[in-house]
């Protein structure tokens, strides 16, 4: 609704009134209240007759008055009825290409629930770059999210239309991180059955939680509680190494993350060996672990361990470095 108008067209009957309140006291003699009984009756054209006998100058400024008030009755009704319409059809269009972006997107992340752990996941995706939806049922909150230009849907994230609306088939992961275990093992079990391939990660408030979550098909279980309290103790005993952990994923003062890459078919780093492969001198990162195709992880691995198709690295280092080690690690076209 354009407010502007809404409030010039209120001003326009307040300065109306006023001007009918005014001519009256002046015109005529009247008291304030009176005059302004007069400009009211007057103008709504109720016909309830003069409170007091008028003189000529009087009906002539009654009829100017009856004419400004028509007048300026039209506007008004014209302003307010056309902005009610633009609202409504703003509000259509609105959600129209929202579902037209939602629907575009692939490989995306959903994040079920926007509480306070939910917007601190939305923050750091935001700080990668990730394409992103959000589901939450509170309106408020999911007004304040849509204001700020976010994806999202307002709907239960344990339905299975809702997840559908989320495009859940085409996702790369969804996030459970309602407040409530049940709820995150309802959400688990039904995004599992629509897309058996998506990667789950659950939020989980104790043990009991995690097993269920995991017996719901959930790929990773998370506790802030139990984070929380095992970083709070590390902080305690090793400052130094609590300190590094969160200067390399809590924060933008260092430019140093941790980032994971998957050695695909047609990479030139395929049957290479560390030492030889150029990550560490020309993209600037670090190797610290590697997760071989049978699953099996090896910490720090030397210079001489070969590099294979479907490898997953674990790798630190600059996010411009990771970057193009990401997409040499995908298909490099130009070969060393």
């Amino acid at each position: 609704m354009n407010i502007r108008r809404v409030i010039f067209a209120l001003l326009s009957l307040f300065l109306i009134v006023l001007f009918g309140t005014l001519g009256y006291h002046l015109l005529e003699g009247w008291h304030w209240f009176d005059s302004l009984y007069m400009t009211v009756i007057t103008l709504a054209t109720i016909g309830y007759g003069e409170i007091h006998p008028l003189t000529t100058a009087g009906r002539l400024f009654t009829i100017v008055l009856i004419a400004l008030g028509v007048t300026a009755a039209g506007i008004i009704f014209t302003t307010l009825t056309q902005a009610l319409v633009e609202t409504q059809l703003a509000a259509t269009f609105g959600r129209r290409k929202l579902f037209r972006d939602i629907n575009k997107l692939r490989n995306h992340h959903i994040i079920c629930g926007a509480g306070r752990v939910g917007i601190r996941i939305i923050d750091e995706f935001k700080k990668k770059g990730v394409d992103f939806v959000v589901i939450e049922r509170d309106h408020a909150i999911a007004d304040r999210l849509l204001s700020q230009g976010e994806l999202v849907l307002m709907g239960d994230a344990t339905d299975e239309s809702v997840l559908d609306g989320a495009n859940v088939k085409t996702a790369r992961s969804l996030i459970a991180a309602a407040s409530s275990d049940a709820e995150n093992v309802y959400i688990a079990l039904t995004a599992r059955g629509i897309n058996p391939d998506l990667y789950i990660v659950a939020r989980a408030n104790d043990q009991s939680g995690e097993r269920q979550m995991l017996r719901a098909g959930v790929n990773k279980v998370v506790s802030p509680a139990l984070i929380g309290s095992h970083r709070m103790a590390q902080a305690a005993m090793s400052p130094a190494v609590a300190d590094f952990i969160e200067l390399t994923t809590m924060t933008e003062s260092l430019d140093l993350v941790f980032e994971q890459v998957r050695i695909e078919p047609g990479s030139s780093l395929a049957g290479k060996k560390i030492k030889d492969s150029g990550i560490r001198s020309e993209h600037n990162a670090m190797i610290v672990a590697i997760t071989d195709h049978e699953g099996k992880t090896h910490f720090n691995p030397d210079g001489n361990q070969e590099l294979k198709i479907g490898d997953l690295m674990i790798a630190i280092g600059t996010r411009l470095g990771l970057k193009k080690l990401a997409e040499i690690a995908r298909y490099d076209r130009n070969p060393r």
